[in-house]
């Protein structure tokens, strides 16, 4: 397992728009569109999303922005791995790397997410990567928070 990121660029865009999840998740997770839509309009708070591949394979695609313009909150906004490469490890691979660009990036002092109720494999995955919750529901979204302070 080879799991590295790269930019969403006009000659693979389309290779990522076509990635799907299995589904029965996908009221849990933002189509591939709607991610690169969501980017698109939180580009003023630094917004980026990632191509994820095993090595030349796309399998999956997260995004990431501030919390507000002095933000030292990062937000994990969308995660998603294509329905054939789940239950892998591909998922768990993908989080840790992007940790650890976080973490190297030495910019935030905590990374936030939601999740919705129902999505175990979700929930599951965060809180063994070290996530716990808020007691803070936004809608229908579970929040949970990394304390990067905290694991330095």
């Amino acid at each position: 397992m080879t799991i590295h990121f790269s930019n969403i660029t006009p000659d693979n865009w389309r290779t990522f728009k076509a990635l799907k999840v299995k589904e029965e998740q996908k009221k849990f997770v933002a189509s591939n569109v709607t991610i690169l839509a969501r980017a698109f309009a939180f580009r003023d708070y630094n917004s980026r999303v990632y191509a994820i591949y095993n090595g030349d394979l796309p399998i999956g695609m997260l995004m990431q922005h501030d919390l507000d313009d002095n933000s030292l909150v990062c937000v994990l906004d969308q995660f998603m791995i294509a329905e054939q490469y789940q239950g892998k490890g591909y998922g768990k691979s993908a989080m840790q790397l992007w940790f650890s660009m976080i973490k190297n990036e030495e910019k935030y002092d905590s990374i936030i997410l939601c999740y919705i109720e129902g999505d175990e494999v979700a929930r599951s995955l965060y809180l063994g990567m070290g996530f716990h919750y808020t007691g803070e529901v936004d809608e229908d979204e579970i929040v949970m928070e990394y304390n990067l302070k905290d694991k330095a």
